[in-house]
């Protein structure tokens, strides 16, 4: 399990995810076509949303696969790969790391030391989605390999927070045993700089990647 985060260590990593559900490039293929197009600019690793996406992917690169499934359930807090049925298909389509939310509030299914655990018994290290320190150092305890800002500004406790949450990570960094990756808010060459002077072992963008409606947003706005 070290070794994937020795092969992510100072990488960019894609997450190539259409997040509006109306967008044409939601389907499995579209999005692996995306991540293979960002291998061609220097991406080291990439995140994915869904088995079905996984599996498209795998056999087009041998780079580092981090797998999630995003499942919203009314009446639960936590929604990114919350049941072992999530933790088993990652693991069989390919996935080299799953990332299981660990923020505070209710679950659909097993707590995250539980979901940890089926992972590592595949040999498939796991990344916690976290917002803040407490919980990151909740998750390392419970079998996190890795920890990520992801949910920064997702949780009622971080909403309105700077992302990317500099401050945040270099208080990981200073406080926890494991690697720690910025998610969040990487929209700059200034934010991947600032995330490794930070200390981060990694970064992850998306949106300035792989969501093209986005990006055309933040262009036409400054149209005025």
């Amino acid at each position: 399990m070290s070794a994937v985060l020795d092969r992510l260590a100072r990488k960019l990593i894609v997450s190539s995810q259409a997040m509006d559900p109306r967008s044409p490039l939601r389907t499995p293929e579209i999005l692996a076509l995306m991540a293979q197009a960002a291998e061609l600019g220097g991406a080291g690793g990439f995140r994915v949303n869904g088995v079905d996406v996984v599996k498209a992917l795998r056999p087009k690169t041998d780079l580092p696969i981090i797998g999630i499934v995003k499942d919203w359930r009314e009446g639960f807090d936590n929604y990114i790969t919350t049941t072992l049925e999530d933790v088993e298909g990652l693991c069989a389509a390919g996935a080299d790391m799953i990332a299981i939310q660990a923020t505070e509030g209710t679950r659909p299914g097993p707590d995250f030391a539980v979901l940890a655990a089926a992972a590592h018994a595949h040999g498939v290290a796991v990344m916690a989605d976290i917002a803040t320190l407490d919980e990151a150092a909740s998750a390392v305890a419970a079998g996190a390999d890795v920890v990520a800002t992801t949910m920064v500004g997702y949780t009622p406790s971080t909403q309105g927070a700077a992302r990317p949450p500099f401050d945040l990570v270099r208080t990981l960094c200073a406080s926890l045993i494991c690697p720690v990756i910025v998610e969040g808010g990487v929209w700059t060459p200034e934010h991947v700089a600032e995330s490794f002077a930070c200390g981060a072992h990694a970064v992850v963008s998306g949106s300035a990647v792989t969501a093209p409606d986005l990006i055309t947003q933040r262009l036409v706005a400054a149209i005025g």
